[in-house]
């Protein structure tokens, strides 16, 4: 936490490099520090980073995105992780209808581009005014939505968070289950009164009814089982978001029926990360930067051939053991990447030099040795690809 006389620290996210410049060069004659982003997954790294005291957000990133929908998007998440947090729209091409739109959806108030520098400045100082002497970064850890996959899931769950629909969430260890119940519980109608049950330790259900993370379900006792179906017909049921590391076929063998009758309506299953190449790259762009600023080292370099390798890699715990690997790789400045191997090696983590090897022997075999497509699918270009083949006597 920051001392209470640290100055305020403003993140900005816009994707004009010009426009971050300029901010900069304003705030900083204004003794306001800044942090930029230029895209929705560096905004939220730079938020689970640093204790940001307010954000100016411009609403589109991508080339020639003007719908504002982006923005949009990461101001839900940006207020998912830190409610109470500040947000100033700063629109152009989308105009004043969608920056209505984004305070409806909870941001403070909104600049035009270009903007006055005076005026900006005064907005900022009445809405830092209010700041609470304590900074702190985000409290839940950012969810890094890359894949197709997992941001249908993650879609249908914000789809559902207002309703008042039980929901349970399948997914193998790590693969951020409890992230995901806490999200839907943060966009639901009544968010902040949620009440916590371990399973395992459960003895009786609160008495007040509101949203109850259930975590491992499956080691309910049929007691509780029971009372908690009970519970789920009456007028005025509790909101049940359900979190369990079985798979759907075997939880409902595990649970009693009526009560999966109520909890199974709604089933999102989260895939483990092998599954999801996209945001292993995202989440390790995404912990490179967190760690490398908490423990004040540079962050580790992540070239074409190690970012294949991670995505081979076989997760155990999913994101948990990607968090931890790269946490290593800051520490040391050395990739020590998972075996490939599905069942593991007796021999412990492969280092980058035998997990390189076999991605290019296999590659060259996949191909016939065709050059060319192994280059290709490993993202070299022929003399890279040429200079590891004689480095490996390949």
């Amino acid at each position: 936490m920051s001392q209470p006389d640290a100055k305020p620290l403003l993140l900005f996210v816009d994707d004009d490099p010009d426009i971050q410049s300029a901010a900069r060069l304003l705030f900083r004659h204004r003794r306001l520090e800044i942090v930029c982003a230029n895209d929705a997954q560096s905004a939220l790294t730079q938020l689970a980073t640093h204790a940001v005291d307010l954000v100016l957000l411009d609403l589109n990133y991508s080339r020639g995105a003007t719908s504002g929908a982006e923005g949009l998007t990461l101001l839900k998440d940006m207020l998912v992780l830190r409610p109470e947090l500040p947000v100033v729209v700063v629109t152009g091409h989308s105009g004043v209808t969608i920056a209505v739109e984004a305070m409806r959806a909870g941001a403070r108030d909104f600049v035009m581009k270009p903007w006055h520098n005076d005026r900006l400045a005064t907005l900022i100082e009445k809405l830092l005014a209010g700041r609470t002497t304590g900074r702190e970064t985000a409290g839940e850890p950012a969810m890094i939505v890359a894949s197709a996959a997992l941001g249908r899931i993650v879609g249908e769950a914000d789809r559902l968070a207002p309703t008042r629909a039980p929901i349970v969430i399948c997914g193998p260890p790590g693969s951020g289950k409890t992230l995901l119940a806490r999200r839907i519980l943060a966009l639901s109608r009544d968010a902040g009164s949620e009440t916590l049950i371990r399973a395992e330790e459960c003895d009786t259900l609160p008495e007040e009814h509101g949203n109850w993370l259930i975590r491992d379900v499956e080691t309910l006792t049929p007691t509780i089982q029971r009372r908690l179906a009970d519970s789920l017909e009456r007028v005025n049921p509790p909101r049940v978001i359900a979190v369990s590391s079985l798979d759907r076929n075997v939880l409902e063998a595990r649970l009693d029926p009526r009560l999966m009758l109520h909890l199974g309506m709604v089933v999102l299953t989260i895939p483990p990360l092998d599954r999801r190449p996209d945001d292993i790259v995202a989440l390790v762009t995404h912990f490179s930067h967190y760690f490398a600023t908490r423990h004040g080292l540079p962050e580790p370099d992540v070239d074409d051939v190690c970012l294949a390798s991670l995505k081979a890699a076989v997760w155990p715990q999913n994101v948990r053991s990607l968090r931890a690997t790269v946490e290593r790789a800051v520490l040391t400045g050395t990739w020590h990447v998972p075996s490939c191997e599905r069942h593991g090696s007796a021999d412990g983590p492969a280092t980058l030099h035998d997990t390189e090897r076999m991605l290019v022997e296999t590659a060259l075999r996949k191909h016939g040795f065709n050059v060319t497509q192994a280059a290709r699918e490993l993202g070299l270009t022929r003399p890279a690809l040429y200079r590891r083949m004689a480095r490996y006597g390949l």
